[in-house]
């Protein structure tokens, strides 16, 4: 190639230049190609030979795009950023918008792709370099956190004046739900018998309140931005509908958007997981006692809390996805406080499908139905703004229950301190009733009990749940009482002499 051939290559490649928005990774793929090739044809050499056989003939050298070169060039054609909420961008990779998609990815393959479609001579070494060059010429943004701003599968989606809008780089997302926004979506009837809302009155049994809260629940659930500050356990055993109900939602939100922490995994590095997900959906846990659920509380309640990555320091997390959970048994907690209880939105699935009323088409087919799932995500978006969950009687019944079952102190009390016949007695130990509670919490699942203040916490009991009265003192148990406390005879020496306990002062 000579000088004039050379000038007429670029004044072509610039003319075929493409300078028009882009709208999808083809494109951006054509315009990185275009500019590569610009660019090759802007530093290509030519240089005349002086000397040898070859006198007076020209020779053209194309050198290999720099790193910087490249970082340049995908930096002003793509949209690269650090995404966080701190000022800090060290541990945050590079995310790049991926325009078919709608939401920034943190794709190494992408980023090389990219690399590769500006000059595929570049190897592997070079995509590191580039990656490295970027690091220094992107910024730090939030990530999307306005709660009216929903992003579905084709667009945003505005909760507040009900508009909607396409996928664009402004928008700083991760995620989406898999569903798209259909404005003339309506309820299909499936199969020419299957009715969603039928069918959702079913789960509910009927019940109206329940109904509202499950459509409630599918509101909070596609919005990662917001919580009400609640946690939900859906209840039941047996074939009661809460685990098709769970596939609706994984099927509206896509399993991919989905995590799946149990509510004895949120701690440690684990909680990591929920980095970019919609919500968390925790599927059939077991009734594993619950020592330590400060980060879960945290967590439905959207604040900060501090995760350990393997192999790397601790990293603070906020996020605010629903954690939806699903039991046959609720499991018992350590925290028994009200904070732990107020934070619980406990749904009884009493429903029974054993028969013909829960078809697996329903199921395996009609709840990942399109047209259905379009309508379903319509009805949810559209529905009136509300600042807190219902709370159905049922509902309200089930917490009640479940704080005697949890309280093993307030369980122990009703249990057997008052069915032995204990709350009539003079005086009861509290080396006796310590070794008592252990047996019983070690019965409950309980392994490793906080029995430090167990006297205290049994007369507080005591005091509410009889029309006793009891305070701890010093006391000696009456003659009798021991074949009573001890009908074998096996812990005589925790009755004898004056002893610490549970003394009846009326």
């Amino acid at each position: 190639m000579n000088i004039e051939e050379l000038t007429q290559s670029m004044n072509q490649a610039e003319a075929e230049y493409d300078f028009n928005e882009i709208e999808s990774m083809a494109d951006l793929y054509r315009r990185i190609k275009q500019a590569g090739e610009l660019w090759r044809i802007e530093h290509t050499e030519i240089k005349i030979i002086s000397k040898g056989p070859r006198k007076g003939e020209t020779e053209t050298k194309i050198p290999i795009p720099s790193p910087v070169d490249v970082a340049e060039n995908l930096n002003k054609l793509c949209h690269f950023t650090f995404i966080g909420r701190g000022g800090i961008s060290d541990s945050s990779p590079v995310y790049t918008f991926d325009w078919d998609s709608g939401v920034y990815t943190h794709s190494r393959d992408l980023l090389w792709r990219l690399c590769r479609a500006f000059d595929g001579r570049l190897k592997s070494a070079h995509y590191k370099e580039v990656e490295m060059q970027l690091r220094t010429m992107i910024k730090m943004k939030r990530p999307l956190e306005d709660r009216n701003l929903i992003p579905v599968n084709n667009g945003i989606f505005n909760l507040k004046d009900k508009t909607f809008r396409p996928h664009a780089p402004q928008f700083i997302i991760t995620s989406k739900i898999k569903t798209s926004y259909n404005p003339g979506a309506e309820k299909p009837i499936l199969g020419g018998w299957f009715d969603f809302d039928e069918w959702l009155d079913g789960i509910a049994v009927g019940d109206e309140d329940v109904v509202t809260l499950l459509w409630q629940i599918m509101n909070e659930a596609i919005n990662p931005n917001y919580t009400r500050g609640k946690i939900v356990l859906l209840l039941g055993d047996g074939n009661n509908g809460k685990g098709t109900y769970q596939d609706l939602l994984k099927n509206l939100i896509g399993q991919e958007n989905v995590a799946a922490l149990r509510p004895d995994q949120f701690e440690g590095h684990k909680p990591e997981m929920l980095l970019g997900k919609v919500c968390n959906i925790g599927d059939d846990i077991s009734n594993k006692y619950l020592d330590e659920v400060s980060d879960l509380m945290s967590i439905a309640t959207g604040d900060t809390v501090m995760i350990n990555p393997k192999h790397e320091k601790p990293v603070e997390l906020t996020t605010k996805p629903l954690c939806l959970f699903s039991a046959n048994a609720l499991p018992n907690s350590r925290n028994k406080s009200q904070g732990w209880y107020r934070r619980l939105c406990i749904v009884p699935f009493n429903a029974d499908f054993n028969g013909q009323k829960e078809r697996p088409e329903i199921k395996q087919v009609f709840l990942k139905d399109r047209e259905l799932l379009e309508w379903v995500l319509f009805k949810i978006l559209n529905m009136e703004n509300f600042k807190k969950f219902i709370e159905p009687e049922v509902t309200k019944t089930t917490l009640e229950e479940y704080k005697s079952d949890n309280d093993y102190i307030l369980g122990f009390v009703k249990n057997r301190y008052v069915p032995n016949g204990w709350d009539g007695l003079t005086h009861v130990p509290t080396a006796f009733l310590k070794r008592e509670l252990s047996e019983y919490a070690h019965d409950e699942g309980i392994s490793n009990p906080q029995l430090y203040g167990a006297g205290k916490r049994v007369v507080a009991v005591l005091n509410k749940e009889t029309e006793g009265r009891y305070e701890i003192k010093s006391g000696r148990v009456v003659f009798g009482d021991e074949k009573i406390l001890d009908p074998f005879g096996f812990f005589q020496k925790d009755l004898a002499g004056s002893r610490r306990g549970i003394s009846k002062i009326r």
